[in-house]
């Protein structure tokens, strides 16, 4: 049976919310039992017991963690999911003021990824089985297999380093105000390596998604029959083949964005990026579990809302994903 539009909206709300909760529980739980006291590092050197005492029952961790999760729960609600140890501050306000950062990188690198690997994609598939195809198989398995950290490193030896044409990290130059477009042309440069580092990883998997849901659509009957007729390569591919290829390339498009919102913490972290994912490697560091939780919670309910969106586009697309 065919769902509605709302139908399926609902459907998904409804399976999101125990989604939700499981990671939320397995979060909390599993950072409570890390090892690692943030009490300790938030005393400092050599604390008095009765000092260590009081920071315990400020943040609640002198609690049992059943305890500390049912209430962390009933706080969560209501959208207050702590203080950050570290930063004083409400977590919710601190993940926000760093999202809009990560949101820019991700987003730049996923539509560069994007478009580019449904190009390659498509121009693989179409010539299949020749060398055209093998180089694009070949470069993409290099691209997706390039660990991050590497291939981030060996980009700012070369751009920022030697050649001098590219800040090695951060979003904007330090010690300089900048204001209007110039502000945007410094940010735009501190992007082009993260962007590129992300983007790289990205294109190779769009790409052999691509090709492999082109090469099924260019086998279809309705495409040869419209070959037979007379039809142009160029446009029987975009008109024909390429609507019916794209829910494929939609959904891991959807899946990655998703996956890069929440775990760019390498690139984050290489290029001294401010976002969330330089906020997860930090929160690490300094044990600061609320900042951690916090993390991981809204990562996961920024992926679920993106699959949501995904799983609306492909039912738009094709109805048949609706059943």
């Amino acid at each position: 049976m065919t769902m509605s539009l709302p139908g399926l909206v609902l459907n998904r709300v409804l399976l999101g919310i125990p989604t939700l909760l499981i990671i939320v529980t397995a979060t909390f739980v599993l950072i409570r039992l890390a090892p690692g006291d943030p009490a300790l590092i938030l005393a400092g050197d050599a604390p008095t017991p009765e000092f260590l005492a009081a920071i315990n029952e400020r943040y609640g961790l002198d609690r049992p963690i059943l305890e500390q999760l049912l209430i962390f729960l009933g706080q969560a609600i209501r959208f207050d999911l702590g203080t950050s140890i570290y930063y004083q501050q409400p977590v919710v306000d601190v993940v926000l003021q760093r999202a809009p950062a990560t949101i820019i990188l991700t987003a730049s690198a996923i539509l560069v990824a994007a478009l580019a690997g449904v190009i390659f994609g498509v121009w693989a598939a179409r010539h299949k089985g020749t060398n055209i195809d093998a180089g694009v198989g070949l470069a993409s398995l290099l691209g997706y297999s390039l660990p991050a950290f590497w291939l981030g490193q060996l980009l700012i030896l070369l751009f920022a380093v030697q050649l001098n044409i590219l800040p090695a990290g951060g979003m904007t130059t330090a010690r300089i105000q900048l204001s209007g477009a110039a502000y945007y042309l410094d940010v735009a440069r501190h992007m082009v390596l993260p962007v590129l580092t992300l983007a790289t990883f990205e294109l190779g998997l769009i790409a052999r998604f691509t090709r492999t849901a082109m090469v099924e659509a260019l086998g279809r009957d309705y495409v040869l029959v419209a070959r037979a007729k007379g039809g142009r390569m160029n446009y029987v591919v975009w008109k024909h083949a390429f609507p019916n290829a794209i829910v494929t390339t939609i959904t891991i498009v959807g899946l990655e964005f998703g996956v890069l919102l929440g775990g760019a913490v390498v690139t984050e972290t290489v290029f001294s990026w401010p976002g969330i994912g330089r906020l997860f490697y930090d929160a690490i560091l300094r044990r600061d579990f609320p900042l951690l939780t916090g993390c991981f919670i809204l990562s996961s309910i920024a992926v679920i809302v993106i699959n949501l969106i995904t799983d609306l586009l492909c039912a738009i697309l094709d109805p048949r994903t609706r059943r």
